[in-house]
């Protein structure tokens, strides 16, 4: 029997949160024989308190801050191993660690941090995990190998790739209520392209946007609707934005999340870097079909069942764009073949391979 530390206390991010809630229920419930401490707010930690082989220690220090490494009280707790599901791992722990890292956004794409100072600071903790670690977790070949590019080979023998999946709540919803409800709460047409995900500078929304522009050129009479967390260094696109054909709804709850994903003709996701995609997997799940950048990670999880394409050539990707949504039997093939696909992904599979690395540490 071992005692596992998780630091769960990111639950409630988006990209990170979503990796801690799905993949914990499957450890806890693939190790019965384990003992599990989750470090975090027990509040939201709350649903786990109830399982017998989990303890949930109440530790809301803000992450990336000094305060969490003056103040981590990890090692007094007789944990055998500390799972961190990011970079910023406790610096002064001295017993037994496994990190998941996410992606490297912070180093390839500067203008995602808030100063120079936390890229340098980024920089050196992702450096201290990979010497400190026992074991490193990427979740697509691509970080594994921007990590080697980056900070040297000599680690990548210690890189295990376990790859994400869609949370089981994404599933295609056929419910007319429940679809006539969400198009009338977020006023939504009838007929919708879709982006999922945060508006970030390295989420290329402008390039976004200007094939949209083209599509309304050519007469499409969809809406484009846009869901995620909002950055203030995109405040520049707000004018763009205001178009009347252009829904931005910030973020939305699971349930109606799903309900968007079921509606819309095409998810389009032309982002310039992704550590994994989840959305697109998500959308797959609810019988979306995908239209994705040919950039970093998203080949590696859509295979052969979505478009690729150029995040440079807009004209192309309006192209195949419109092309989707004007031949239905086109976007029937393509809801099959990603339905399908997504089904070689799961959080059971994630966290039977987590757990390996686990007893090999």
């Amino acid at each position: 029997m071992s005692r596992i530390g998780f630091d769960a206390r990111m639950i409630n991010y988006s990209g990170i949160g979503r990796y801690i809630s799905c993949l914990v229920p499957e450890l806890i419930k693939q190790a019965p024989d384990d003992s599990f401490v989750l470090f975090g707010d027990p509040e939201r930690l709350k649903g786990f308190s109830r399982e017998k082989n989990v303890r949930v220690m109440k530790w809301t220090m803000p992450v990336y801050s000094a305060w969490e490494q003056l103040f981590a009280f990890y090692s007094p707790l007789n944990i055998d191993l500390l799972h961190v599901p990011h970079f910023d791992i406790p610096l002064f722990f001295r017993k037994k660690m496994v990190v998941t890292i996410h992606d490297l956004i912070y180093l390839l794409f500067p203008e995602s941090v808030p100063s120079p100072a936390a890229r340098h600071y980024a920089r050196f903790m992702i450096n201290s995990a990979l010497k400190k670690a026992s074991r490193i977790i990427t979740v697509s070949n691509h970080t594994k190998k921007d990590l080697s590019r980056i900070f040297g080979e000599q680690y990548s023998g210690k890189i295990d790739v376990i790859h994400e999946a869609a949370d089981k709540a994404f599933q295609r919803v056929e419910d007319k209520a429940r679809i006539a409800d969400v198009r009338c709460r977020y006023r939504l047409s009838k007929d919708m392209i879709l982006y999922v995900g945060s508006v970030k500078p390295h989420k290329n929304i402008a390039a976004l946007i200007r094939m949209f522009g083209l599509l309304k050129g050519w007469g499409v009479p969809h809406q484009l609707v846009i869901c995620g967390r909002w950055d203030k260094k995109e405040d520049r696109l707000r004018d763009e934005m205001s178009d009347r054909d252009i829904r931005y709804l910030g973020e939305i709850p699971t349930k109606d999340l799903a309900v968007l994903y079921s509606m819309a003709d095409v998810l389009v996701h032309l982002s310039l870097y992704e550590g994994f995609g989840l959305t697109v997997l998500e959308a797959m799940q609810c019988g979306t079909p995908v239209v994705v950048s040919d950039s970093s990670s998203l080949p590696e999880v859509v295979g052969g069942s979505a478009f690729v394409v150029s995040p440079d050539n807009i004209e192309e990707v309006a192209d195949i764009v419109y092309n989707i949504l004007i031949n239905k039997q086109l976007r029937n093939g393509m809801t099959e073949t990603g339905m399908e696909h997504v089904k070689r992904f799961s959080w059971d599979e994630a966290a039977r391979r987590t757990l390996e690395v686990y007893r090999g540490v």
